[in-house]
């Protein structure tokens, strides 16, 4: 099967016809599913800008001067669209879909301006009613997630409720910034404003089932609009399928090989990224090459294989130590 190229991109209002053209043929080229962002759209006009574009479309409209999220298809692909929660105020299309067999839950988002986040809270319980565990939110949420990585000649760090509730809702739907995994060290920005402000607002959240699909992330050049484009290349054919969202085993903690396990990996962690090893002082105090946040995603990232890991070999000790009591328990019914 092909790759599927997903592109999302803050486009600053399209009720204006030439240019509402001109970004439907601009993106068109470029992505099998393209979102856009700040619409401007409206409920009336939706059957109009759909002819426009030629093929399959989602609007969340509020009115032609603000707000708007469309996701747009071409038919490159084979999708089917099992149900839809279209917000009214203009700020998500969530989609149960199947994508080339592989069905998954695609959020596109416009995050509030101010610190809310409530709002985000009912993103994850919109995403959880359709209870797919394979799923992708993109769009401009007007939240940076690493203060020090993310933004640039910012003074305050904004929204730092709504920052917390995203990571809230990371955990519980297993959910991975996946251009930040991928470009660890690297500071570019999707949105440029005043007094040289940029910021990366515009990102992918994918579950980490689908990790193993993306063949690359990037952030594009923008295009008459301050925000610029990002967007994901997916191939469903490329791996098999994993297992959908992980959970922790809490009986690992009573495992004392793991828990010395987990304490190797911290200390791997920590070493790789210390900007100094040769300096002996206390972890607490230590510098690092990469921001505290991105250092607690590697250690998670590195705990959570090894979790998988140990859990795996204990399920295969389980599973041989059944086998060889189902055969004891055979030879004897035999000899009774």
């Amino acid at each position: 099967m092909s790759t599927i190229t997903i592109g999302s991109v803050n486009c600053r209002g399209l009720s204006e016809t030439v240019k509402r053209i001109d970004i439907f043929t601009k993106y068109k080229d470029l992505y099998d599913i393209i979102i856009l962002i700040d619409t401007h759209s409206t409920s009336e006009k939706e059957k109009q800008w759909l002819h426009e574009w030629g093929y399959v479309g989602k609007f969340s409209s509020f009115s032609s001067k603000s707000r708007g999220v469309a996701v747009l298809f071409r038919n490159t692909f084979e999708f089917k669209i099992h149900g839809e929660t279209i917000d009214l105020s203009g700020n998500f299309v969530i989609l149960d879909i199947t994508i080339q067999d592989y069905r998954i839950t695609l959020a596109a988002i416009y995050g509030p301006n101010n610190d809310e986040p409530a709002f985000f809270d009912n993103i994850k319980n919109k995403i959880s009613h359709f209870g797919n565990s394979s799923i992708v939110v993109v769009g401009d949420w007007n939240v940076v997630q690493d203060y020090e990585m993310d933004t640039l000649y910012y003074r305050n760090e904004n929204n730092p409720q709504s920052k917390a509730k995203i990571h809230e809702v990371m955990h519980d739907l297993d959910l991975l910034d996946i251009w930040r995994l991928q470009h660890p060290f690297e500071k570019r920005y999707s949105w440029r404003g005043p007094n040289r402000k940029q910021s990366r607002l515009d990102y992918f959240m994918i579950t980490s089932d689908i990790e193993a699909f993306v063949i690359s992330s990037d952030i594009g050049i923008s295009y008459r609009s301050d925000h610029s484009p990002v967007l994901i290349d997916l191939k469903f054919s490329s791996q098999i399928r994993g297992k959908g969202t992980w959970k922790f085993n809490n009986s690992l903690l009573k495992e004392t090989e793991f828990i010395e396990k987990v304490k190797g990996d911290i200390k791997t962690v920590i070493e790789e990224y210390e900007s100094d090893p040769s300096i002996d002082i206390e972890t607490e105090d230590k510098q690092f090459n990469i921001s505290y946040q991105l250092l607690w995603d590697m250690i998670k990232l590195k705990v959570r294989g090894s979790a998988i890991s140990f859990s795996s070999f204990r399920k295969k000790e389980q599973n041989n130590k059944e086998k060889e009591l189902l055969y004891k328990i055979s030879l004897l019914d035999k000899n009774s």
